[in-house]
């Protein structure tokens, strides 16, 4: 046993995507990227890695994310690397590095792609995960945060995932409401600090608004009772929200006010929204975002108001069903004969370069084992060739569905799979 050759497997927290199951992923990407540049959000691709100061000054140096959840490494010159653990940071630097603030504003930008955080794996949690999101940049009217939620809400719908959407508004740090809401937040954390949760114990003195987003039960019981930011908002931020709810409604888009709904993330202003789905157990947000007003101001950029979301696609496939599709095939060619096998790859080719889903045997196969392979392949058709019947120019056209089949000149193939 000692001698044979070792077995490696992926690391631990990743999510391989294996067809038929693959098929799948592309369709909710593809999906995703089309409902985003109806919007008018366009694609942005950023580094896969960052310089590990983007998301210690973005994302907050105290947050979780960075203390605990960051891949962070050094490369050959010294530098302190981090893998992305999420899409805004990179999209407002790259905003900022290639001056996209000086163009016409909202920069409205959407991207795919995937991210990594080194958290407990578990069923629609992995370390390496993707995401699609849309970011938009350079407004802070309501109408922007509406947009963006029917945007998200759309989407989810397409891809046949059952959410619904929780909202909520946690000021703002530049306003009176924010602050004086730690204030007392704190006050009541400090008084119960004893009955918190170990690790939620330190989040009193460092940012307690994140104790609202722990999954421990010990602080969940706590914040039960724990005063909420919707009771202290400032007019400013009153009127933004009430504006919000306003225009969703306009919409036609349902929500359930939750007030201690918090994003975990340092730089959320404001809106903050998250999409629940059914049927995925206690790891049931499939995305959510919100508004991060002073993100740009931390990375050195001028004021920049934005919102923006991010949705799993893992969970999303998960919540949406349909996993196992198969691939997006019109027809497989099965050859009997070597010169069948000749012609098979030829007329391949030719459905293939006319746009339409073609495959064969490449083995060798029995007639037996082609049809089968066809009949895997979610095929609608099955174009049989044989060398009597290349002599006579025809083919045998075959429908899988229903087993009924015709012969058809060689010629009249394409135009009768199209039809």
């Amino acid at each position: 046993m000692g001698d044979e050759a070792r077995v490696f497997r992926a690391p631990k927290g990743t999510n391989e995507i294996l067809p038929p199951r693959s098929w799948r992923w592309v369709e909710l990407t593809r999906l995703a990227l089309d409902t985003f540049s109806r919007a008018g959000y366009a694609p942005i691709e950023t580094p896969i890695f960052e310089h590990t100061e983007v998301f210690a000054r973005g994302v907050g140096e105290a947050s979780e994310v960075v203390t605990k959840q960051m891949y962070t490494f050094a490369d050959k010159g010294g530098r302190s690397l981090t893998l992305r653990p999420e899409g805004t940071a990179p999209t407002i630097r790259a905003i900022l590095e290639h001056g996209l603030h000086r163009g016409a504003l909202p920069i409205k930008l959407s991207y795919a792609g995937p991210f990594f955080r080194q958290e407990r794996p578990q069923k629609g949690r992995f370390r390496q995960f993707f995401q699609v999101g849309i970011e938009a940049v350079g407004s802070d009217s309501a109408l922007v945060d509406a947009e963006v939620i029917e945007v998200g809400s759309r989407f989810l719908e397409a891809a046949g995932a059952r959410s619904r959407l929780l909202l909520n508004s946690i000021g703002h740090p530049d306003l009176n409401c924010r602050d004086g809401y730690i204030v007392t937040l704190r006050e009541y954390l400090t008084a119960r600090r004893d009955a918190l949760a170990e690790e939620d114990r330190d989040r009193v003195d460092g940012n307690p608004l994140r104790t609202f987003d722990s999954k421990e039960e010990k602080t969940i019981g706590v914040m039960r009772d724990a005063p909420v930011i919707t009771e202290h908002l400032c007019d400013a931020c009153r009127k933004h929200f009430d504006d919000v709810q306003a225009l969703l409604r306009e919409l036609g888009i349902e929500f359930t006010l939750e007030p201690r709904l918090v994003r975990g993330l340092d730089y959320y202003t404001r809106t903050a929204f998250e999409y629940i789905a059914e049927g995925l157990g206690a790891q049931n947000a499939v995305g959510g975002g919100g508004r991060y007003d002073g993100l740009s101001e931390a990375l050195g950029g001028p004021p920049l108001p934005a919102i923006g979301f991010a949705l799993g696609l893992d969970r999303i496939a998960l919540a949406s069903g349909n996993a196992d599709e198969a691939a997006p095939l019109d027809c497989y060619v099965v050859a009997m004969g070597e010169r069948a096998a000749t012609e098979a790859l030829r007329l391949t080719t030719e459905l293939r370069r006319a746009g339409l889903g073609a495959d064969l045997d490449l083995v060798q196969r029995s007639l037996k084992g082609q049809m089968k392979d066809a009949a895997r392949s979610g095929a609608r058709w099955a174009v049989i060739l044989g060398d009597q019947e290349i002599e006579r120019g025809e083919a045998t056209l075959k429908q899988l569905h229903s087993g009924e089949q015709e012969s058809v000149a060689l010629a009249d193939v394409l135009e009768r799979v199209r039809q």
